[in-house]
């Protein structure tokens, strides 16, 4: 779901219940954070979507303590049918999207998931992502359970939060060595083309 401003908030409650009952715009901030049992998610985005597309992506940070590992597992958001993580392969020419089965982040380490990366894939949207907004994100994890996330929705073709050029964070173990889970087969595939709903070489996710 979204959030705005209490005034849109009052006039979306009386309009409409559901989810166009929490639209609203969102306060300035310089990071949203938010913690569970040693897993913490810092920089939560999303790029806004034009009407009528059927895909958004979302971006973020996940760190955790010195004593803590995790395994991203899901994610989930009220204004998306299905909400999967993806991630970014290379098939000669060609940059593919395929689903996967988690992210696993090691003790006191930092995992990226930006633009051309790993990515919160949001599919089936109810409604367009709108600049301003703030989406409500739920991330599932194995150990440190549900983490609910305010994400920012920055402009269509946005590359950070904030007017960033780059997702914020600092890798903390190899990318290239993370344990991905298995990659599920084609149907999860995309190429870098993606469709008329941005979720491609226009606005990669």
């Amino acid at each position: 779901m979204f959030l705005r401003h209490p005034s849109a908030l009052i006039a979306g409650l009386v309009g409409v219940l559901g989810i166009g009952a929490a639209i609203a715009l969102a306060p300035p901030v310089s990071a949203h954070e938010a913690s569970s049992k040693g897993v913490t998610v810092v920089h939560p985005w999303a790029r806004a979507t034009p009407k009528g597309a059927a895909v958004g992506a979302a971006y973020l940070e996940i760190k955790t303590d010195e004593k803590t590992s995790d395994r991203l597992i899901g994610a989930k958001s009220a204004v998306a049918g299905k909400v999967e993580i993806h991630t970014h392969i290379h098939e000669g020419d060609v940059m593919k999207m395929r689903r996967i089965d988690g992210v696993d982040i090691k003790a006191g380490a930092s995992h990226v998931l930006r633009p051309s990366g790993d990515h919160v894939m949001l599919m089936d949207l109810k409604q367009p992502l709108k600049e301003g907004d703030l989406l409500k994100l739920t991330l599932i994890f194995e150990k440190a359970g549900e983490i609910e996330v305010d994400a920012t929705i920055e402009p269509i073709g946005a590359k950070g939060p904030h007017g960033l050029d780059h997702q914020p964070g600092h890798e903390g173990s190899d990318h290239s060595k993370m344990d991905h889970g298995k990659h599920k087969g084609s149907a999860g595939d995309h190429d870098a083309k993606g469709s008329a709903s941005g979720h491609g070489s226009k606005a990669k996710p």
